[in-house]
């Protein structure tokens, strides 16, 4: 039981490290954002054909008509058009990152690195699409390259700030809290208002176990931004490694006030709640985090190794069952449900055999 009720710690590693920062800026979020709304694509379809039927050779309704098809799941065709933008213009670097960037948005990685390489050989050294290889790198684990190419991006642009915090948290990642936060830092010189990183300097600065200078990071971001529940949480979460529980509980609970929505938090203060043998407490926090999701297998199981900590094995075993049910497939799950069974059956045969005695 232990094993899972005590991955707490790489829980709240794991919230720490996805603390909501700047992306990479090589998507133009705008366009993407305005052609992901269904209702604007067939309207810009329109707009574009029409365009097309007027200019054939239009480069923009080429690309555009590109990107909406993309995103409508329509590749095959999307790669038409794209096609013929660039058989018009083959030495158009902006045609390759457009690509790059929707089969990124797309998850397609390792395609997206194709378009990318593509257009750094048409525009050498600029700064997004090396940005964008960064970022495409580390989502398919080659880590030493998104290094390299973030900090490619830097050197070429040393005034953007996502790159610095991007490059960051790969670091944070790596468990390089130092040059972690020597990145931080000069992202937050850049914007002195972003909040998210002062966060992740909090964060960073908790890994290390300097808990007085994360505190001050936090105290910043709750100044700077006091509404961000992510303050909160990653607050509690280096209160509560500093042993600081009451105060870290009081974090949870104000995290939880801003947004009552976050499965995460809860399981997180319930776990804190564990450590004070607050179990009530605690499993009705359990409980919360599965009335958000029904299929969160670890509140189940937390349940579970809660109640058989209050010694109600019976009722333990249910949450257990209801786990196994949702990963039938998971050894430590299954050795937790079969092993409260056979305690479960011993203490009920040895209550049996003391009555008859």
């Amino acid at each position: 039981m232990k094993k899972i009720l005590n991955n707490k710690d790489y829980f709240k590693k794991k919230i720490q490290n996805h603390v909501d920062k700047p992306e990479s800026s090589f998507i133009d979020e705008d366009k993407l954002k305005f052609f992901q709304d269904e209702g604007n694509q067939e309207k810009a379809l329109a707009k574009y054909r029409k365009t097309l039927k007027k200019n054939p050779d239009d480069l923009e309704a080429l690309v555009n008509i590109g990107c909406i098809l993309f995103l409508k799941d329509d590749e095959e065709q999307a790669e038409e058009f794209f096609q013929r933008a660039k058989d018009l213009d083959a030495d158009n670097y902006f045609i390759h990152l457009n690509i790059a960037n929707l089969y990124f948005e797309k998850e397609r990685y390792e395609k997206a690195i194709l378009y990318f390489k593509k257009a750094l050989e048409l525009c050498p050294d600029n700064p997004e699409i090396l940005a964008g290889l960064g970022a495409a790198f580390y989502k398919i684990n080659k880590t030493n390259l998104a290094i390299n190419y973030f900090n490619k991006a830097i050197k070429s642009n040393p005034e953007k700030h996502e790159y610095c915090a991007n490059l960051a948290s790969i670091y944070v990642e790596t468990d390089d809290n130092k040059n972690a936060i020597k990145l931080f830092k000069k992202a937050l010189e850049l914007d002195e208002e972003d909040y998210k990183i002062m966060v992740c300097l909090g964060n960073a600065y908790s890994e290390l176990g300097n808990y007085e200078e994360a505190f001050k990071y936090f105290d910043k971001a709750i100044s700077t931004a006091s509404d961000y529940y992510k303050t909160y949480l990653c607050y509690g979460i280096s209160k509560s490694a500093n042993r600081q529980i009451d105060e870290a509980i009081d974090y949870y609970k104000k995290a939880i006030s801003l947004n009552p929505k976050d499965e995460k938090t809860f399981i997180i203060l319930a776990n804190t709640l564990v450590e004070k043998s607050l179990y009530d407490d605690a499993i009705i926090c359990y409980k919360r985090a599965i009335d958000i999701n029904s299929k969160n297998t670890l509140a189940y199981v937390a349940i579970g190794n809660t109640l058989a900590l209050k010694n109600n094995l019976k009722e333990s075993i249910d949450y257990y069952r209801a786990a196994s049910r949702l990963e039938p497939n998971n050894p430590k799950i299954n050795f937790i449900y079969e092993d409260a069974i056979e305690k479960y059956a011993s203490k009920t045969i040895k209550k049996i055999t003391e009555e008859e005695e």
